[in-house]
């Protein structure tokens, strides 16, 4: 999909140039996508299970559990980094295992007849990064070394999307849960359309999916810049005058994708919230809703103005009574309540779009407060990911910065 650059920081720009190249990939290995959903579909046609767990990171354990809205529940969702000896033991052939991770339990698993396929994750280590920077899987095994079929996430080894002068060590501004919550959601629309149609899929939902995210991303991308741009700077001055950032989400996903995450910021609900009398009138508490006009997150809304807090939202254009609590609200481009595929006789569409779109305006929204606090010479504290050998060293050193400058 091409587009052209807009008013903006080149930050921001680079951020949703770097989402656009994930999902593009995706897109373009559609037919690998559906090569897995074929096995899926025929595990499941037959009394087989899935097991669902491309879920290394933060924000897919909490965005791909089957009671997540869009979510047909085909699978059996593993929210961990791997399954358990238990479900690893319960594997039998016909089976089928949709996975990130590379050790001993998925090597077996597939000599033993389960159909293994591994998508690429900046968090195990396979293949794309240079020598001596991450720490290797268990017995030094990459994907294809477990795997009956690896998946490409086109999430990069360094998963930072933004590289910023004033942090030149590394690359900034998560995107693993861009790839991993984009396979997952992929797949399950080629399964759930193979089912119905008792058919093998062969990539045209996956494509129809992922078409949906690469198109409201552009929507967001042509349309609001200079808002984004406008509320950065709002943002990036409270915060480098010594205000707090809050992220709040009632389905967790995006809240947690937010939070300690590799090559993420320190800052990011780092404290509690605050009245205004101790600082809270300097403060910023960004909602992003997946469902509309939700009580919880309005009473997230109502606290945070009633502490002063600078309040912003993210979410669907009619979820009206959040909106008119915040200062500030970034449509998501997502009218749906639930899924985007249709699938023949199903009363709902499947496959949410809201998770995703709202973890990249998020990111849109951070790389832009982010530049404008190195133009300020408030450069902000970032966690490195674990997964690199540096990584444990390189946070006690930023997390000391953030306790000592408090950004």
């Amino acid at each position: 999909m091409s587009h052209r650059a807009y008013p903006g920081t080149a930050a921001r720009t680079r951020y949703h140039d770097g989402a656009v190249q994930i999902l593009a990939g995706l897109r373009r290995d559609a037919e690998a996508l559906a090569e897995v959903a074929c096995r899926a579909v025929t595990a499941l046609s037959s009394s087989h299970r899935v097991y669902a767990n491309v879920t290394m990171g933060h924000m897919p354990k909490d965005e791909l559990v089957n009671e997540r809205e869009g979510n047909p529940g085909l699978f059996e969702f593993v929210a961990a980094d791997a399954c358990s000896p238990e479900q690893y033991a319960a594997m039998v052939p016909g089976d089928v295992l949709l996975t990130n991770h590379v050790g001993p339990g998925e090597r077996a698993a597939r000599e033993a007849g389960v159909f293994v396929a591994v998508a690429t994750t900046c968090y195990a280590e396979n293949g794309s990064a240079p020598a001596g920077v991450m720490g290797p899987n268990e017995n030094g095994w990459l994907p294809e070394d477990v795997a009956s079929q690896v998946i490409d996430s086109h999430v990069p080894w360094e998963q930072g999307l933004v590289r910023l002068p004033e942090v030149p060590e590394m690359v900034v501004l998560p995107s693993s849960a861009i790839g991993a919550c984009a396979v997952h959601w992929a797949i399950t629309a080629e399964v759930a359309g193979g089912l119905a149609a008792g058919a093998a899929p062969d990539g045209a939902l996956a494509r129809q999916y992922l078409d949906t995210l690469l198109q409201r991303l552009e929507e967001i991308h042509r349309g609001d810049s200079r808002a984004i741009a406008r509320i950065g700077a709002a943002v990036a001055a409270r915060l480098a005058g010594g205000g707090h950032l809050y992220v709040r989400s009632r389905n967790g996903g995006v809240r947690a994708e937010a939070s300690r995450l590799a090559q993420g910021l320190v800052l990011t609900n780092a404290h509690q919230p605050r009245p205004a009398a101790e600082g809270g009138d300097g403060d910023v508490m960004v909602v992003a809703a997946v469902s509309p006009n939700d009580p919880e997150e309005l009473a997230w809304a109502e606290a945070a103005r009633a502490c002063g807090n600078l309040v912003i939202g993210i979410g669907q254009p009619h979820n009206g009574e959040l909106r008119d609590r915040c200062d500030a609200y970034l449509d998501d481009r997502c009218p749906e309540d639930a899924g985007v595929v249709p699938i023949p006789g199903r009363a709902e569409a499947v496959c949410p779009a809201t998770g995703i779109v709202n973890n990249v305006i998020l990111h849109l929204l951070t790389a832009e407060f982010v530049e404008q606090m190195c133009r300020r010479g408030a450069v902000p504290s970032f966690l490195m990911g674990g997964y690199r050998l540096a990584g444990q060293e390189y946070n006690e050193a930023s997390e000391a910065r953030f306790r000592r400058l408090g950004y």
